[in-house]
């Protein structure tokens, strides 16, 4: 006798949920296989890509370009360099310049207080 006096009704319901259960549980094992076959498949990938992708091989335009930026700072630095020197060099002759031009204004005006 079952729980409920019905032995037929509680049998269909503890079959339907075997049947639920089993169901589950293969589609379970099915998407874990799933899983380590595509993660076997991802090791693989990774594998082979470390044993033919260089740096140099992914794109020599970038090789290039490295090559070329680093020329590209020294030469930017020794005009960096070139300009400091430049510009010392008209500071001082600005500098020159105005002093004398105050001499100048000092004399002309010592020359008009005298008269």
């Amino acid at each position: 006798m079952g729980l409920f006096a019905d032995d037929k009704l509680q049998d269909e319901r503890l079959a339907a949920l075997e049947n639920h259960v089993r169901l589950l549980t293969e589609a379970q094992q099915a998407t874990q296989a799933e899983l380590v076959e595509t993660r076997i498949e991802v090791l693989g990938l990774r594998a082979g890509l470390d044993e033919k992708v260089s740096a140099a091989d992914v794109d020599p335009t970038i090789v290039k370009l490295n090559k070329e930026l680093g020329e590209a700072r020294e030469e930017l630095s020794k005009a960096s360099a070139a300009a400091s020197e430049s510009w010392a060099t008209v500071q001082t002759g600005v500098n020159d310049a105005l002093e004398t031009l105050n001499k100048s204004v000092r004399e002309a005006y010592d020359k008009l207080k005298e008269t």
